[in-house]
């Protein structure tokens, strides 16, 4: 098989022709960089050059005018072009600059064409996306100016002292409220929550300001496990948050002109009381969906490259601990408090929008009102960003004891998801995975 016999038939966008012979140039697209009283230049390199082919080439036949008209057209279509290169193959190019066609009275049933192409390349651009968590967290800032803001209303100045002693009252009982909710979701909370109730008479009684309360409520709030970075636990303390909302021991009271007097005043001054318990919880269950563990992305989860083997290993059994001294799932190479998987979020999103929605009934004050419009708004983008990232779960049992490396192999044709599989479920020894229903994602 001699060269010529590898050539291939060379063709634009399907049209054929001959060629005579081409001409291409490569390189690397260098700056050169000389500076005064220096000897030696500085060459810098700014990536590969564009690659460049010239093409003499001709038609012949009988026919060759119909043939030429057919070439034309394809050159003069816009947009780039698939070039079957005699030495080089196919490839992606642009028409470059004019093309020439001549005729020779000398050269009778043919013409010449010369071309100049360019490598097509392509147009990218960095993805835009919006910075979801960082808008949500501005969001909750103005959401706190405007409950300080609406709690200015709040003032007992110039009530009597049996009427001062009875809004004490009900702000002890909304407290109690707040301590039994969190005494099972947080600790930190629920005892945040009686040191806040002493010193009640000082927060509410004149000449104290609204916005020491309002500080002292969010400060409570604070008091939980929103630092942990425990997934699990920043969800708990979530849906408690959001639960203040919708618990009756918090919520208003009517005020009617059939009331008496003190009446009247008095369940209007605990209303604002219980409206700032109820805006500062859903103000910081907000911001802790901006603590949770980002998820990992769907390609990296799915695909692993052809050319890697999976770096899986496995402790020996001998090392494995069991009772008090290691928690399920810690020899895995996934941190099982990192994991979050689409129900529980989907699930939190629903707890926040039930809340949200019922503040929402409440709320008199306009610019309260736009301020949760504002943050439900940005908390559904935060929520639904996160979603597009995570993975729909799905129960699976394994027919037998298995390796999680067999399970990775066997559900998903990925040896790299093994680790995933034995931390979202605490298997202690990621080598013998149990017979029993597994939550692990769909696909």
């Amino acid at each position: 098989m001699s060269w010529k016999d590898n050539l291939q038939d060379a063709s634009l966008r399907g049209v054929p022709f001959k060629v005579d012979e081409d001409e291409a140039t490569f390189g690397r697209r260098v700056q050169v960089h000389e500076y005064p009283n220096r000897d030696k230049p500085f060459a810098e390199d700014l990536g590969r050059a564009t690659r460049r082919f010239s093409v003499q080439a001709y038609l012949i036949g009988d026919d060759f005018f119909e043939q030429r008209n057919r070439l034309i057209e394809a050159i003069e279509k816009a947009g780039s072009c698939t070039l079957i290169h005699p030495y080089y193959g196919e490839m992606t190019v642009t028409v470059d600059d004019g093309v020439r066609v001549s005729h020779s009275v000398s050269e009778g049933r043919m013409c010449r064409v010369s071309f100049s192409f360019i490598e097509a390349g392509e147009l990218s651009f960095p993805a835009a996306g919006i910075a979801t968590g960082q808008k949500l967290v501005s969001s909750t800032s103005f959401l706190d100016d405007a409950i300080s803001s609406a709690f200015e209303a709040f003032g007992m100045d110039g009530m009597p002292d049996f009427l001062q002693d009875g809004v004490l009252d009900d702000a002890s009982g909304m407290f109690d409220t707040v301590t039994g909710m969190f005494q099972y979701v947080d600790a930190g909370v629920s005892a945040a929550s009686r040191l806040l109730q002493g010193d009640l008479s000082v927060l509410l009684r004149p000449p104290s300001s609204g916005m020491s309360f309002v500080n002292q409520l969010q400060t409570m709030w604070r008091a939980g496990s929103r630092l942990s970075g425990n997934a699990s636990d920043l969800m708990s303390m979530i849906k408690g948050l959001s639960g203040i909302t919708l618990d009756r021991g918090l919520a208003p009271r009517g005020v009617w002109k059939t009331d008496s007097k003190t009446t009247q005043t008095r369940n209007t001054q605990r209303n604002y009381i219980a409206q700032a318990l109820r805006t500062t919880a859903l103000s910081e269950a907000a911001h802790t969906v901006t603590n949770l563990p980002q998820p990992s992305s769907r390609s990296v989860v799915r695909r692993q490259d052809d050319q890697r083997p999976a770096n899986v290993s496995h402790p020996p059994v001998s090392n494995v601990m069991t009772g008090d001294n290691k928690s399920p799932g810690e020899n895995s190479s996934v941190d099982p408090g990192k994991v979050i998987s689409w129900d529980d979020l989907a699930d939190v999103r629903e707890s926040l929008n039930d809340a949200f929605d019922k503040e929402l009934e409440r709320v008199t004050d306009d610019s309260l009102f736009q301020a949760l419009v504002n943050v439900r708004t940005d908390l559904n983008q935060d929520i639904t960003s996160r979603l597009e990232q995570v993975e729909r779960m799905t129960e699976r049992t394994p027919s037998e004891v298995k390796p999680a490396l067999v399970l990775a192999a066997d559900w998903y044709d990925s040896a790299a998801r093994a680790s995933e599989i034995a931390a979202r479920n605490g298997v202690i020894h990621p080598g013998f995975v149990p017979v029993k229903p597994l939550r692990v994602p769909v696909r």
